[in-house]
């Protein structure tokens, strides 16, 4: 497997993670207004919705079984498991911090054999 296609499928789970705690924080906070009288509170959040939709298509209207309730289980089971999938993959690749030390090494070395290359042009020739 690619260097790329991990890097891609970490970026993946970690946004899947973080909607899911999104989807959990939306969850407890209409839980916690459903008490309040305003009528603005009580009308149900609009759930985010991962159906592509066709830019010439008119957008369909959400179904009925569609409401403010949190996560179905499934959903956060596969989330969990994404997580627990890359959870042990340090954060930091220790490859990718020695690539990174190595190309500022050898820009910093290329750096200053320009330096000395045009001081020794300009003023000891």
């Amino acid at each position: 497997m690619s260097e790329r296609l991990r890097h891609l499928q970490r970026q993946q789970s970690l946004l899947r993670e973080h909607l899911a705690w999104i989807e959990t924080e939306i969850a407890r906070e209409a839980s916690a207004t459903a008490s309040i009288t305003d009528p603005i509170a009580k009308t149900p959040a609009v759930p985010f919705v991962t159906t592509p939709v066709s830019p010439l298509a008119p957008a369909s209207p959400l179904p009925a079984a569609m409401s403010a309730s949190p996560p179905a289980p499934d959903i956060t089971a596969d989330a969990e498991a994404i997580i627990e999938r890359y959870a042990g993959e340090e954060r930091l690749n220790p490859a990718d911090i020695r690539r990174g030390c190595l190309t500022i090494f050898v820009a910093t070395l290329l750096l200053l054999a320009g330096g000395v290359a045009a001081a020794w042009l300009l003023y000891y020739r």
